[in-house]
């Protein structure tokens, strides 16, 4: 990757921590220009307008997050520890709040609106590859079902439902959805 790539792979990174802190329509060019010590003019080079550099950091979130995920999925053969590796990754924080910036723009911005649901389509088939039901493409929209609706409350600090129980919640449904026996 050539320099200026890595650099701006950096800034997408740091200015996706910007976004998670101060949400989408908060965050400026001079945000991310104090977290960086990238210029706005480089910023403005490298993404056009502040509207363009969110798209991006969006994006690099969406698509680090797959990496992420196939990175844990790469090791793994049998398809049940493959599904609860997925469910289990669960993001963190920041991808989460990124996630949530992404869908309020997504409803506002076509877009965004294609980007995520081509997200979802991808997750989709990922999940559905692992899963050995009737119906893996049903399934695997109940599981991204369970999945967003459990991050939510943990990237919210619900003292109800921490990462650990989150996770166990998880395993439990996804068992049973596969007619699998619930652990514990």
């Amino acid at each position: 990757m050539r320099r200026s790539a890595t650099k701006r792979v950096a800034v997408l990174a740091a200015a996706g921590e910007v976004v998670a802190a101060r949400g989408a329509d908060a965050t400026r060019f001079s945000d991310v220009t104090a977290a960086t010590g990238v210029g706005v003019s480089t910023l403005q080079y490298y993404f056009g307008t502040r509207e363009d550099m969110l798209i991006a950091v969006f994006r690099h979130a969406a698509e680090r997050e797959l990496e992420l995920v196939g990175e844990l999925l790469r090791p793994l053969t049998d398809p049940w520890e493959r599904l609860l590796a997925i469910a289990g990754h669960l993001g963190n924080d920041t991808t989460w709040r990124l996630w949530v910036e992404s869908w309020r723009w997504a409803s506002r911005d076509a877009e965004v609106r294609a980007d995520v649901l081509d997200d979802y389509r991808r997750w989709r088939e990922l999940i559905a590859a692992n899963i050995t039901a009737d119906d893996p493409m049903r399934v695997a929209q109940q599981v991204l079902a369970l999945i967003d609706g459990l991050a939510l409350p943990v990237v919210l600090g619900d003292p109800a439902i921490d990462r650990a129980a989150a996770r166990e919640l998880l395993e439990d449904a996804l068992a049973r959805l596969l007619g699998r026996t619930p652990a514990g």
